[in-house]
């Protein structure tokens, strides 16, 4: 396939990120992305911003999308981790310049980079993970990261922490979580996207991460609960990944 431009993945997660289900075999989540990118004519190059501090040089990239971690990006993260401080720096310095899309951690940081605020999720719910919920505000209707996306729609998500907070001088609310007040996500400006769900997984791919962690999350969490949701295969938070790539191609 002769790819048309490049985009710049930065990846959040260490260089020997555990592999998930896609498609028949195991594979990263950038792999996962990368594989969605070229099949949208799209040249994927990897940065490993947590390991390597690796950050692309400007004016060379269709777009820019930054990926989940494990990790969170609350004050005392950022102070711990020197590459967190240059991510914002990062995403502030290309802001307005390049189209750019966060999932989950990418989300976070971006909310973070504009004076965003973040939440652990308190009592009752310590994480969220499986098909959840999500509702577009009416500004969402007019989005075009959201065209052809039902109002209220199921989403595949995986996160301890949610942005709760967003100025509303700097960006636009694009979707929320009315039952614990949680951004799903937004707009900064007219090209800068933050999703806290994930597009880019699949269902087997979830289903093989909450099997992985079902020890660790099993008091948390009503782990069957959570496998059971992903029983709704009709997926339309895949949707803005694929209007993300249409911008990138215009």
């Amino acid at each position: 396939m002769a790819f048309s431009k490049r985009v710049a993945l930065l990846s959040c997660e260490p260089h020997d990120q555990e592999p998930i289900e896609f498609k028949g075999k195991k594979r990263t989540v950038r792999d996962i992305i990368s594989i969605g990118l070229k099949g949208h004519g799209l040249e994927p190059i990897i940065y490993f911003s947590r390991d390597k501090c690796e950050f692309p040089k400007k004016g060379v990239f269709a777009g820019i999308i930054i990926g989940g971690s494990k990790l969170s990006i609350f004050d005392s993260d950022i102070e711990k981790h020197d590459w967190m401080k240059k991510l914002l720096d990062f995403i502030r310095e290309s802001h307005g310049k390049v189209p750019i899309l966060g999932l989950c951690f990418g989300h976070q940081a971006i909310a973070r980079a504009f004076g965003g605020t973040l939440k652990n999720y308190g009592p009752g719910i310590c994480y969220e993970v499986g098909l959840s919920g999500v509702y577009l505000t009416e500004q969402a209707k007019k989005d075009p990261l959201f065209s052809g996306v039902p109002e209220q729609f199921s989403a595949l998500f995986s996160h301890f922490s949610y942005v709760s907070y967003l100025p509303d001088s700097v960006v636009l609310c694009l979707s929320s979580n009315p039952e614990n007040k949680s951004i799903q996500a937004f707009r900064v400006g007219e090209v800068t996207w933050g999703l806290q769900f994930h597009p880019e997984y699949s269902l087997e791919g979830i289903r093989d991460l909450i099997t992985a962690r079902r020890e660790m999350i099993k008091h948390l969490i009503d782990v069957d609960a959570a496998l059971k949701s992903l029983d709704d295969s009709k997926r339309f938070d895949i949707i803005p990944f694929r209007n993300f790539a249409a911008i990138l191609k215009e």
